[in-house]
């Protein structure tokens, strides 16, 4: 079971996010290993610094729909991480990986993972996710998907054009 909104937000608010993150100071994506740390052979992508008012926005949409995808996988969800803006260029991926160990992690209290894509336009790039069977998502703007956070998970290599999105996380 996937959670999928597909017109959770309009081209126009993902046009807004996407001329942000492509005003936005970008650095390469860490992942974390004991630390937090750059390996371009595991994540290949960028983090954008978007504007502070871009992030308050996107933080109150997506708490928004916090309380659809508790009853939806029948968890209380009382917060969130907050949102990273992600910029995959051609040849960007991120290998098979989960986003907590388990759901007792207190490190990473991570419950449940959220995508919310924004691109308009890329090939490749879907968010392969190794749940109760394999499913590819393909980038389409205004599509967000939310899926517990122990499932392993992959973005397969954008091959064409630029696949942005933002993540979350419901602790």
């Amino acid at each position: 079971m996937i959670f999928i909104a597909p017109d959770f937000w309009s081209a126009e608010r993902c046009d807004g996010v996407r001329a942000a993150i492509g005003r936005a100071e970008l650095s390469r994506a860490e992942i974390f290993v004991k630390d937090y740390c750059v390996d371009e052979r595991v994540r290949r992508t960028f983090e954008a610094d978007v504007d502070p008012e871009i992030v308050r926005e996107v933080e109150e949409s997506v708490a928004s729909i916090r309380p659809l995808v508790a009853d939806f996988y029948g968890v209380a969800l009382v917060g969130s991480e907050g949102p990273a803006f992600l910029r995959y260029l051609p040849g960007g991926f991120y290998r098979t990986h989960r986003d907590c160990l388990a759901e007792s992690d207190e490190e990473f209290p991570r419950r449940i993972s959220v995508v919310l894509f924004v691109t308009d336009a890329c090939e490749g790039g879907a968010l392969r996710i190794y749940g109760q069977s394999v499913r590819d998502i393909h980038p389409l703007a205004g599509t967000l998907v939310a899926f517990p956070a122990t499932w392993l998970h992959e973005v397969l290599p954008v091959t064409a054009g630029v696949r942005d999105a933002i993540v979350d996380w419901f602790y």
